[in-house]
């Protein structure tokens, strides 16, 4: 599977966080106009974006919390999202819960809130 062609270079601004109303920009990789690929400082980052209207590749902070992908990445960033990627694409759900999700080190406890779906 070539995963390359789903992504688009952009960037994000993230914030404010805190009362000094600080804003952070990242520039990472747009899949589906939804959902942005970054790294801070070795962590690759899963997060929701809304596109910034008549901005070419520019997205604001969308309407969910992060997920930690990876830590310590070294090496190129790109190269490292199409791997994950690829592995994820390849599992059916129950697979990612069981053999990923269920044992994912320091995980805690939560609801997944999976009968929405009735």
């Amino acid at each position: 599977m070539r995963t390359s062609n789903y992504f688009e270079l952009a960037s994000i601004v993230l914030g404010p966080f805190d009362q000094d109303r600080e804003l952070y920009i990242f520039q990472g990789y747009v899949m589906n106009e939804r959902y942005i690929f970054f790294v801070d400082e070795g962590t690759l980052w899963l997060r929701h974006v809304q596109k910034v209207a008549h901005i070419d590749h520019f997205y604001i902070d969308g309407d969910t919390g992060g997920l930690i992908l990876a830590e310590h990445i070294t090496g190129d960033a790109k190269e490292m999202l199409e791997l994950i990627v690829g592995r994820l694409s390849g599992m059916d759900a129950l697979t990612f819960l069981t053999d990923v999700l269920l044992w994912t080190p320091d995980r805690v406890d939560m609801n997944l809130k999976l009968d929405r779906f009735q």
